[in-house]
């Protein structure tokens, strides 16, 4: 089993945060609810966090059907998650 340094603390880090939404929404969770669960996050924690992944432009905002919104990651934003995902695999702690 293999074990990440945050998961060894009981709450996640920001970086954790940031890495759990861009998976979320490249995993296809284009809407904010959809984010928020397929990430465990709050209301607040992920209008935070959208907001620093659009102005760091790691993700496009969309007009969806009505008045909702969608998310895409921008190819800025994969190149950071894949560099995220290598960060972890050097960091995990085999057990």
């Amino acid at each position: 089993m293999t074990y990440l340094i945050s998961d060894l603390s009981s709450r996640r880090s920001s970086f954790q945060i940031t890495v759990d939404v861009l998976n979320a929404i490249h995993n296809g969770e284009a809407k904010p609810t959809r984010i928020m669960y397929a990430a465990n996050l709050s209301w607040t924690t992920l209008q935070s966090t959208l907001d620093l992944l659009l102005r760091k432009n790691y993700i496009e905002e969309a007009k969806g059907t009505g008045s909702s919104k969608l998310y895409y990651i921008t190819s800025s934003g994969l190149s950071v998650l894949k560099f995220c995902h290598q960060i972890e695999k050097l960091v995990s702690i085999e057990n």
